[in-house]
């Protein structure tokens, strides 16, 4: 009887040929089929829908992969034309922003803007300076590529004019801001200069909910449903449902202060004079004195005389106070030269003020023409006299009188130099003999006892940190060691007894540290925590202006690719250095009605009760048109009133360069916002209304007490300041911002944008 191997060698011919063949259908008609059958959404599930339609997943790709390829493009044609692709503004390549770009080309089109051909090209020479020839765009398109295939120049020009289309979109609504309208401008001043005093007492929401009608559960499946994927954020209207991503670490701080106190009692004063002596050639020489103002009667007098004489008119002036620049003439009929001032009727006071005055900076200039030097100024010729008679008549003064001082030579009062001499000539004409130079003044530092508490402090931080660097380090190669042994015995499937982690408290106790421990927290309560939630950490990065970036302990902690078990070191701005882990990571999620249904209920009440808590602060504004509204609410258990003020609208912060203004936050007023603000400085003296904050989580009932300055002052102060107008540009900033973000998401409500999942970010 024959086996089934004798049929299959009988007919193998035959048999491979029939195999191959439905080889060869599988791969070349299934997927379509598949494609257009049942299997297609669910390999290719809808990413996005909107008016147009839906975008799947692999359209979406292609769209990314698309823009990835249209900045490359440019960025090489920019490299053609010797610009740096890193400074030009390339597309962003993320997913919600390669459909915005879809919906903008859309709304382009609806409102007849056309990008042609001609328009790229136009693009292109503009973007390339006109320096990129035809046929280096066809080489560069050549070798781009879209996965394994290549991209065509049509395709390029497709992608591009998609891209201008929304870009011209954009332009176009920003043309409407460019430029503020006077009426703004005052509106934005009066935003930042006006300031208001007011009562206000707040009505809860939350207090109230007992008032609202228990939800039924299909209320409240509906409404976990309309806000299960959003997160919670603490100033939004809206609820949030999902759960933030959380995580849970254990740290160890040691305080500056501990620290350094110790290093300073361990610092010697053999250290500090050793210190001392290597460093004071360049960190302790002494400190310039300040300037100070003349004490002695002679020099206030001498300047006063000076003053005297060079407000006096020149037909009053003496023959020793003419200046300098007569005509020769007059300078022969004088019998003194300007170098020998002469006391006048004042005595030495005056001669004193004119050898001050010839001592005043001037500035070289070369003669026009080289007359002969060395004649007197009786002989009717250049009275500039040589270097040899300057020096002379110093030589002979001296000897006279052993405390008359040389004075200036002539030239130093004309600004003029000796004919024929050189700058440097200048210079030795003022000392004939160099020997005689007095020497170089030796430094001079601060004495060690004005400098020993600073270099104790330097040398106490530096010891510090090594003693803090050496426990740390020791922390760390154990909770390394930890990590691989934990991974290991995972790796064996757990057999035997689990390895322990370092015991952070008992390290803390020995070596003065402070040890602790979080429970599962999201990013904005550990910030919130203060501490370690608020550190950072130095690293290289070559790209910065300093070789360093601050990276925060945030990143390291909650980033996306951050592990657990893996120690991280980090610092506050007090001073402080912590060292911590990852012990647990909870990624965000989207829970289940039943287990979030107690925050539903409770969100759902919190909306509910909004009406009744504005109609609550409602009846308190109206009642105190007559009265305070201390009055109104004395006796009324709940109701406290706050007195706020003064604040203006809008704050400049601490920083005030660079940083536009933002909602004023006085004491008194919880979360306030724009809607709040509007409503009060909408208001005059004794008026009342009422305003929600921000979230929407309480509503003030509010009597304005005071506002200043009054409206003169304030247009006055407005004119004066109309020449520097950084601080309302940055408000106009803030408000084109608010007015971008507001007619984006109507044009995203227009087409019906949704996504059905979270968009992806760039990894750019």
């Amino acid at each position: 009887m024959a086996g089934s191997f004798d049929i299959f060698r009988k007919y193998q011919r035959s048999l491979l040929v029939f195999v191959a063949i439905l080889a060869m259908l599988a791969f070349f008609v299934l997927p379509p089929i598949l494609q257009m059958g049942v299997g297609g959404p669910a390999g290719d599930p809808v990413a996005v829908t909107w008016k147009d339609g839906a975008i799947r997943e692999a359209e979406l790709d292609r769209a990314v992969a698309m823009r990835t390829v249209v900045n490359r493009f440019l960025a090489e044609s920019a490299m053609a034309a010797g610009r740096d692709p890193s400074q030009l503004p390339l597309f962003a390549d993320s997913e919600e922003q390669v459909v915005r770009s879809m919906m903008l080309a859309k709304e382009a089109a609806a409102n007849g803007l056309v990008v042609s051909d001609s328009a790229i090209n136009d693009f292109l020479g503009q973007w390339t300076n006109n320096l990129v020839r035809p046929d280096q765009f066809r080489d560069i398109i050549a070798g781009l590529r879209l996965g394994p295939m290549g991209v065509s120049q049509r395709d390029v020009f497709d992608a591009l004019r998609t891209e201008l289309a929304a870009r011209n979109m954009f332009l176009l609504f920003q043309t409407g801001f460019s430029g503020d309208p006077p009426g703004w401008r005052w509106e934005y001043f009066c935003r930042l200069e006006r300031q208001a005093t007011i009562e206000a007492v707040p009505v809860v929401v939350e207090s109230v909910v007992g008032d609202v009608p228990e939800p039924t559960v299909a209320e409240l499946r509906s409404f976990f449903e309309q806000y299960k994927d959003y997160l919670p954020e603490p100033r939004s209207t809206d609820p949030g449902f999902r759960e933030p991503h959380r995580v849970k670490f254990q740290y160890l701080v040691a305080k500056r202060e501990t620290f350094l106190d110790k290093a300073k009692a361990e610092v010697t004063d053999a250290e500090i004079a050793d210190y001392y002596e290597k460093n004071k050639a360049t960190m302790f020489r002494e400190r310039p004195k300040p300037p100070t103002e003349p004490t002695d009667a002679n020099d206030k007098v001498d300047d006063e005389s000076a003053a005297a004489a060079a407000a006096k008119p020149v037909d009053d002036q003496t023959a020793e106070e003419k200046p300098a620049n007569t005509k020769p003439e007059d300078k022969a009929a004088e019998p003194q030269t300007d170098d020998m001032p002469k006391p006048t009727e004042d005595g030495d006071k005056q001669g004193a003020a004119k050898v001050r005055q010839v001592f005043q900076p001037v500035s070289f200039r070369q003669p026009a023409e080289e007359k002969p030097t060395g004649v007197s100024a009786e002989d009717g010729a250049d009275p500039t006299p040589t270097a040899k008679s300057l020096a002379d008549a110093a030589e002979a003064k001296a000897g006279a009188s052993p405390e008359t001082k040389p004075t200036a030579t002539p030239e130093a009062v004309s600004g003029e130099k000796p004919a024929g001499t050189t700058g440097a000539e200048i210079a030795d004409t003022a000392d004939p003999k160099p020997d005689n130079k007095p020497p170089a003044e030796e430094p001079k530092f601060e004495p060690l006892e004005n400098v020993t508490d600073e270099i104790r402090n330097r040398l106490a931080a530096e010891r510090a940190d090594r003693t803090i660097d050496a426990i740390f380090s020791a922390v760390a190669g154990d909770m390394t060691a930890y990590a691989e042994d934990f991974a290991l015995w995972q790796a064996q499937q757990e057999k035997g007894a689990a390895p322990q982690p370092p015991d952070f408290d008992t390290v803390a106790e020995k070596q003065g540290l402070e040890a602790g421990q979080s429970e599962l927290v999201a990013a904005d309560e550990a910030v919130a925590g203060g501490g370690i939630g608020q550190s950072f950490e130095f690293v290289p990065d070559p790209s910065s202006r300093f070789g360093l970036r601050q990276r925060n302990w945030l990143e390291q902690i909650y980033g996306e690719s951050a592990p657990s078990l893996r120690p991280v070191t980090s610092r506050d701005v007090a001073g402080n250095r912590y060292i911590s882990w990852k012990l647990e990571d909870q990624p965000e999620f989207t829970p289940s009605f039943e287990t979030a249904r107690p925050r539903v209920e409770q969100a759902w009440k919190i909306v509910e009760g909004r009406a009744i808590a504005e109609k609550k602060a409602a009846a308190l504004a109206a009642e105190a048109t007559t009265k305070s509204l201390t009055d109104v609410v004395a006796g009324q258990n709940g109701l406290e009133v706050a007195q706020v003020g003064p604040f203006s609208w809008l704050s400049q912060g601490t920083v005030p360069q660079g940083t536009p203004p933002l909602v004023s936050d006085p004491a008194g007023l919880i979360m306030p916002g724009d809607e709040l603000m509007e409503a009060v400085f909408a208001l005059e003296p004794g008026q009342t209304a009422t305003a929600f904050n921000e979230p929407q989580t309480i509503c003030y009932a509010i009597r304005m007490e005071s506002v200043a300055p009054s409206l003169e002052d304030l247009e006055k102060r407005f004119l004066e300041t109309k020449d520097d107008q950084r601080r309302i540009a940055m408000v106009a900033q803030r408000e084109f911002s608010t007015a971008i973000t507001d007619w984006l998401e109507g044009l995203e409500a227009k087409y019906a944008v949704e996504w059905k999942r979270e968009p992806r970010r760039s990894d750019r």
